[in-house]
């Protein structure tokens, strides 16, 4: 490992402030406070991380025991200096290090609930340490999250098409409950957010009329425009539901939808 992977790894400038706090509009603000502290004013300094060297050091020694790996990180890192120690902090992310087998299968010990990824107590990572020899190995069930993402968009373009039918642009027939219906879909009314500046903090109010959705049953306001993930999943887009018809009989042969 090379002496100055403390200094690659961590000692990186910082690109971007976090914006979130509303920095430069009460920086700008004439009619705020007349005195900001140097947070409230400029912001927090976003983090600049370059991880990289860490997994491709660490892919490196797979077959190695861990405890020579350790050895050698810890000899080039100095744990009385805050910098240098926030690179173990991150080693948990690449390996597993208290695992072991059960009924044929990895069990992380230090996940006691399962993953929100894969539904079980399995380890994340790209490596683990194998209990049985104390070696590097690499994790055959490790899944990217760009992976994970892909699959979950596959599954649920699946899922839609089992039970959407797109008519047009604005049409389409949808099952609900068991039952067809043609629903008359339309894009939401434009919508923007206006920033206030009230007691010294920053308060976002969206402007926008407010719709009905004739299929989740429910008014939508301007502020819910942006909670897009229900629609989605119901419309196949960023739409609200005019209205609904359910389907005859002959309509739904017509149409040869499953029933």
């Amino acid at each position: 490992m090379r002496r100055d992977m403390y200094k690659v790894i961590v000692e990186r400038p910082r690109k971007w402030k976090n914006p979130g706090n509303g920095a430069i509009r009460r920086r700008n603000d004439f009619d705020g406070p007349r005195f900001l502290g140097m947070r409230a004013g400029h912001g927090r300094p976003a983090l600049n991380e370059n991880l990289n060297p860490l997994k491709r050091y660490l892919r490196a020694q797979v077959g190695r025991p861990w405890n020579k790996v350790y050895s050698e990180i810890s000899a080039g890192i100095d744990r009385r200096n805050v910098v240098q120690q926030h690179i173990f902090e991150h080693l948990d992310s690449f390996i597993a290090l208290q695992v072991e087998w059960r009924d044929g299968s990895l069990v992380d010990l230090r996940s006691p609930a399962p993953s929100f990824r894969t539904g079980r107590c399995e380890p994340v990572q790209e490596l683990y340490v194998d209990p049985r020899t104390g070696l590097i190995r690499p994790n055959k069930c490790y899944r990217s999250f760009i992976r994970e993402w892909r699959a979950e968009r596959k599954t649920q373009a699946a899922k839609l098409a089992r039970r959407l039918r797109r008519i047009d642009a604005n049409t389409l027939l949808l099952r609900i409950d068991g039952e067809w219906y043609e629903v008359r879909t339309a894009a939401l009314p434009a919508v923007r957010g206006i920033s206030e500046i009230r007691n010294g903090r920053v308060h976002l109010r969206y402007e926008g009329a407010t719709v009905f959705d004739a299929v989740l049953k429910c008014k939508l306001h301007p502020k819910q425009y942006r909670m897009i993930q229900e629609r989605e999943v119901m419309y196949g887009g960023d739409l609200f539901a005019v209205s609904k018809r359910q389907l005859s009989r002959r309509e739904i042969a017509a149409h040869g939808l499953p029933r």
